[in-house]
This record gives structure tokens, sequence and C-alpha cells, in this order.
């Protein structure tokens, strides 16, 4: 039953809500907490059912039947590839990035503190790439438009990524939405982790080095975009 109301009540809660907007860190957590009390709920209920009346000296009843062990594990086996499939995997965008990173075919320069890696390309590009061997990359299309602040702004924000371990955050809600399609939650909970982890490393960078900076190296990167001009929006 827990399950249930989590999986119908915290979409709509945790999408039709302003306050998640102003509060993106706490949107986040909230999301987390939800697919935790999901996911306990929903294996307490199974548990329940299947040890419900039976004796503890034999709670599965194994000796009732030869077939009720086979059973038992193939639902263990479900519930493993259950786990297998929303394991956090990165991306062939992320994998990319992060071999050229290390075999230095994108030269490192400093950053409002933070080593960044510039990659020459002629289109805008700014990414954060989880894992000891990650980093930011910046593209010298896009630093070329930047100015100075602006730049650092673009610099924080990815950082902010890392250091929120927002690619986890991610990679989890899409891995969950691939593994139960059909739950409305685990659409809505990938919608929204997506656009609320870029909230969060606005604000993040927005403390750093200030809103107005970072507003206008928004527009330039991502202005004509539905959600670049709703965070240049938010950061007025």
């Amino acid at each position: 039953m827990s399950a249930l109301v989590v999986v119908v009540v915290a979409p709509r809660v945790l999408t039709r809500s302003a306050w998640t907007i102003s509060h993106p860190r706490t949107a986040l957590v909230s999301w987390s907490l939800a697919v935790v009390l999901g996911v306990v709920g929903f294996v307490l209920g199974i548990a329940f059912v299947v040890l419900a009346d039976r004796p503890l000296t034999d709670p599965f009843r194994l000796g009732d039947s030869p077939t009720h062990g086979l059973n038992i594990g193939v639902a263990l086996l479900a519930v493993l590839a259950f786990v297998v499939a929303v394991r956090v995997r990165p991306g062939a965008d992320q994998v990319a990035v992060r071999e050229a990173m290390r075999a230095g075919a994108a030269p490192h320069r400093e950053i409002d503190g933070t080593p960044v890696a510039v990659v020459e390309a002629d289109h805008a590009l700014a990414c954060a790439v989880p894992g000891r061997e990650g980093g930011v990359l910046v593209s010298t299309g896009l630093a070329d438009l930047l100015r100075t602040d602006e730049l650092e702004a673009v610099v924080a924000h990815e950082r902010a990524h890392l250091t929120q371990r927002h690619a986890v955050a991610v990679a989890v809600a899409e891995s969950i939405e691939r593994a139960v399609p059909w739950v409305p939650g685990a659409r809505a909970m990938a919608r929204s982790t997506r656009v609320l982890v870029e909230f969060a490393a606005d604000d993040a960078a927005a403390r750093r080095v200030g809103r107005d900076a970072l507003r206008r190296a928004v527009l330039v990167a991502d202005g004509t975009s539905a959600l670049g001009a709703i965070r240049a929006s938010r950061l007025e």
C-alpha cells in the first residue's frame, strides 16, 4: 500500500508544486526519499504476502512443494535483474570526453581555481564528466563568446554538477525509467531530475559568482532552448 501511495502521490507533489523550482536540492532529496520508500514498501509488501501465516521453522514452506524453492529463486533473480537494470552507467558522450581528457587531447587551464579541459571546437560546449579521470570541459567556441565572469559562472555551474553528484541522480532516475517505463512516477522522476539538477547547479554557481553573470552566460550558451530560457528567467 505504501509503495502505491508513493507512486501515485509523489509525482503529483514533486512535479506540480512551485516550491521545487525555488528549492531544487530539497526536491531532489525528496525524489530520492520517495524512491527509497517505494522500493522498501514494495519489498516489505511482497515479504508479508510470502511469509503470512508461515511457521518460523519453515517460513518459505520449501518442504510443501519441490517447485516452491524454484519459484523463490526465480523471484530473487527478478530482483537481481532489476538491480542490474538500474545500475549507473556513463553515457557514450561522457566516455568520449573522458577518453579525450585522459589522452591529453584537451589541454587544461585553470579557471576560477578549477582545472578545466579546453577542447578546440567551433560549437558551444560545456560539460561535467564525473569520475576520477573526469572533470570540467569547455569548448573554445563557447569560451570565445563569454566574458571572464561569464566563463567563471559556466565553470562554477559544471563544478556544482560534480560536487553535488548530479550525474548519479540523473543516471539512477533514467535507469529506473528504463526498468519500469509503465510506471508514471518513473517517467516523471527522470524528467524532473534532469531539470532540477540544472536549477541546483545554477544556485550553487550564483552563490559563487553572482546571478547576473550566470544569467548572461546561460543566455549565450543555451538561451535558444526552452530550458535555457527558463533558467535565465529564474536567475533574474
